[in-house]
């Protein structure tokens, strides 16, 4: 019932403040820092260099970091980690914790190092979705479902095959810009540079900088060039080569959780305050602008994300073949990208249990008649923006709804669920009862929840500022709720005002044991394994190289 494979991907935003009179480091330099302090903590083993990843490394217990930036960006960029393949959300939880742990952990390490490096400062990590200006980022949640049946499945592997050449087109394309680029760069760009130079002897401490590793104006420039182009070839060839993923992936699924999802924030919202000063649910709700991806924009976020599966399409690019057989499979990724990054345990635990279980009655055909809203983004937008709850939306062949009823209908039919299976599992029974005590105190007073979820207890810390407070103020409160170890959170927690459901002794061997029966058990097994031995190596997700890259042993992971 609960057991079918999850994950989550979580971005942690840095804080650094320098010592008086010192420059503050990029955050290239800061998540180098902060690897190199993880490293002194438990066994690593370098990932396989794709894509834009950057500086990816595994751990002992099967988990991912990374630094995540645009490649116009590379030094605005953020740490990404991702929890080792789980399963069911008690797994799952312990192991973000973990995450949560190891970078507690590393923060003073890594402060020290970036003061024997010349950049002393205070240095701090920000779990949410959501900085002082306004940009998003954040988390996303990952589900193994079945990613069609029947019809729906031929259509869908037939599709594949159809837009195969479509993929193979943008990559010929894509390198030949690649190499002109390149070779334009070489045989043209460095010439004239060095002639300017040669001949206007006051331009070269100019040109000088252009190649400073510190300043990587040079490097931000070819990026921008080389992103533009791709950008515009993208934009074409993402929109048709994901019309498999619209058209015939997940669609049960997507018909039955659509009600439960726009409504999910009244659970697992973390709260934030809008530009205005008005308090919402959820940090990242109001930036979803569609139900599916069309675009690999940035700022194209939808509520189911295809993403991870156009990168496996788009594999071949970076000649990755396994990748694009590997869609075919019955079972794939479900990616959710409307999700908060949650600081409170209940509110995480709540988030992947309950979608998980309503998953789960989605593929058994038990949600036909679910409620689905008329405008789903526009009534995600109204019940994200309310909380006092009132908020009702349009429903299809119903009257409009709130995000308390809908949620209510989920989890009476979760009940009869529970009540038709002859042997439901002990946590899926111990998650039902919590989801109806946090509904019912939601119905009476949301307040209540302090300490509980996110976006009640956030609230009651804002609103202690005072009416009068300034918004800068208010603002610090939003922000510094999510600090890791020191945060307003963490205080409430570590002075027992918080509600947990994992403790510290299994967090911290969730750091070092990758989760039994799941694909991180091997990985974590051979990173310990070379990290003992003094070989070399790295890691994939799906696969773990023994020794150099073109004379080493590949060991496939799949789950037992």
């Amino acid at each position: 019932m609960l057991g079918r494979l999850v994950g989550l991907e979580t971005e942690y935003a840095i804080r650094f403040a320098p010592a008086a009179g010192k420059r503050a480091p990029g955050n290239r330099a800061i998540y180098r820092a902060l690897a190199e302090a993880i490293g002194r903590e438990v066994s690593v083993l370098p990932g396989e260099r794709r894509g834009g990843e950057e500086g990816r490394f595994f751990t002992e217990s099967g988990a991912s970091f990374c630094y995540e930036h645009l490649p116009i960006e590379p030094e605005g960029g953020l740490i990404e980690a991702g929890t080792p393949e789980c399963l069911g959300p008690s797994q799952l939880i312990c192991h973000q914790k973990a995450l949560d742990r190891l970078l507690e952990k590393a923060i003073p390490v890594a402060q020290q190092i970036l003061t024997e490096r010349g950049h002393p400062g205070e240095l701090g990590l920000l779990k949410n979705c959501r900085d002082a200006e306004g940009h998003i980022y954040g988390a996303q949640e990952n589900y193994e479902a079945e990613v069609a049946k029947g019809l729906a499945l031929f259509a869908y592997r037939a599709s594949l095959v159809i837009v195969l050449p479509l993929v193979a087109i943008h990559c010929v394309i894509a390198w030949a810009l690649a190499i002109v680029m390149m070779m334009l760069l070489l045989c043209v760009g460095l010439p004239l540079l060095g002639l300017a130079a040669w001949l206007v002897p006051r331009w070269r401490p100019s040109i000088a900088t252009l190649f400073d590793q510190d300043d990587s104006r040079f490097e931000r420039t070819t990026a921008r060039m080389l992103w533009g182009f791709d950008r515009v070839l993208s934009s074409v060839t993402t929109a048709i080569a994901g019309l498999p993923f619209r058209l015939f992936a997940f669609r049960r699924q997507r018909r039955a959780l659509l009600g439960f999802l726009v409504s999910r924030c009244i659970l697992t919202g973390a709260g934030s305050l809008a530009a205005d000063g008005r308090f919402g649910l959820s940090e990242k709700g109001p930036a979803i602008r569609r139900i599916m991806r069309v675009t690999a924009a940035p700022g194209d976020r939808p509520l189911f994300d295809t993403g991870n599966l156009l990168k496996e399409l788009f594999g071949i690019l970076q000649l990755r073949f396994s990748s694009y057989t590997r869609l075919f499979e019955r079972c794939q990724r479900l990616q959710l990208g409307l999700s908060d990054s949650n600081v409170a345990q209940i509110a995480e635990y709540l988030k992947v249990g309950t979608t998980s279980l309503v998953l789960h009655m989605a593929e058994a055909g038990l949600l036909e008649d679910a409620p689905r809203p008329r405008r789903p983004i526009a009534a995600l937008h109204a019940f994200a923006a309310d909380p006092g709850l009132q908020a009702r939306a349009p429903i299809v062949r119903r009257a409009p709804m709130s995000a308390l009823e809908i949620q209510r209908y989920y989890l009476d039919k979760a009940r009869e669920f529970l009540r038709s299976t002859p042997t439901p599992s002990l946590e899926a029974q111990e998650l039902i009862s919590l989801w109806g005590d946090v509904v019912a105190e939601l119905e009476r007073a949301p307040s209540r929840l302090f300490g509980v979820l996110d976006w009640p207890t956030k609230l009651a810390l804002v609103e202690r500022c005072g009416e009068n407070a300034r918004a800068a103020v208010r603002k610090k409160v939003d922000l510094r709720y999510h600090e890791l170890g020191v945060g307003y959170y963490a205080a409430l927690e570590s002075n027992g005002l918080a509600r947990r459901i994992v403790g510290d002794q299994e967090i911290e061997e969730a750091t070092r044991t990758p989760p039994e029966q799941t694909p991180a058990r091997l990985r974590g097994e051979l990173i310990r394994q070379v990290a003992r031995s003094g070989g070399e190596g790295s890691a994939g997700w799906d696969r773990v190289r023994l020794g150099k890259r073109f004379r080493g042993k590949v060991i496939p992971l799949r789950r037992p």
